[in-house]
């Protein structure tokens, strides 16, 4: 029996000569790759239905023993225009992609993961792509797969915090807190992402905080994965 479900494409890989390997994260299926047979042969059945970070309606038919599910009808619900056009957007997208690849369950349904992830392309697509946009999507994703950050005061000695820890939960005073997985954030700039995360009047990433946040948040990501993100040193920052 056949599964219809909304997706975004993670990734795609070509496979013997005519065929490709589609990582999909489903709303209703997870993550979950699919075979669409003959997509590297023919653009006539997907067309550019299969291009990452598309967002789609398909059916996926069960997989053969030992094989995977096949990828049948698709639709797509929204082209990447903008972001195809765009640099900045587009290593936005690579970026956003791979961190919901890398961190998304394979085969457990997760319809709030699909919509942080379908929700920040269809930003994209619609407007720029912004340094609070994507920290502000970054802290929603971590806080949706049980990484909620505390970023107020150091949560282990109450201090002016310095750096960012998984293990603390949260914002810390490196020197103090003692934690391991510590990753340096000057003062200011937790300061700066904190007021941004609770939503005060003009608060912003001043150009000089954005990489500190950039390189923390990646390593955060590379922490939870297991390995550094390949696109987190192409993801833009605005001059200073």
């Amino acid at each position: 029996m056949s599964t219809s479900t909304r997706a975004v494409v993670l990734r795609a890989t070509p496979y013997r000569d005519h065929d490709l390997v589609i990582d999909l994260l489903g709303e209703h299926t997870g993550r979950v790759g699919a075979l669409a047979r003959g997509a590297r042969r023919s653009q006539r059945r997907f067309g550019g239905a299969l291009e990452v970070g598309t967002r789609l309606t398909v059916r996926l038919t069960p997989p053969r023993r030992g094989s995977l599910a096949g990828l049948g009808d698709c639709d797509v619900l929204a082209p990447l225009h903008q972001i195809r056009n765009d640099l900045d957007r587009f290593h936005h997208l690579a970026y956003v992609v791979e961190v919901s690849r890398l961190v998304s369950r394979e085969g457990e349904a997760d319809p709030g993961g699909y919509a942080l992830v379908a929700g920040y392309i269809d930003a994209l697509e619609a407007g720029p792509a912004t340094a609070e946009g994507l920290a502000l999507w970054e802290l929603a994703m971590l806080a949706h797969h049980g990484y909620a950050l505390r970023l107020g005061a150091c949560v282990v000695t109450g201090q002016r915090p310095d750096g960012l820890s998984l293990e603390a939960g949260g914002a810390v005073r490196r020197a103090a807190a003692r934690v391991g997985d510590a990753v340096p954030v000057a003062p200011d700039a937790v300061a700066a992402l904190d007021a941004l995360a609770r939503g005060l009047p003009g608060a912003r990433l001043a150009p000089a905080h954005q990489p500190a946040v950039r390189r923390a948040l990646a390593a955060l990501w590379a922490g939870i994965a297991g390995r550094a993100l390949r696109s987190a040193p192409f993801v833009p920052v605005d001059p200073v």
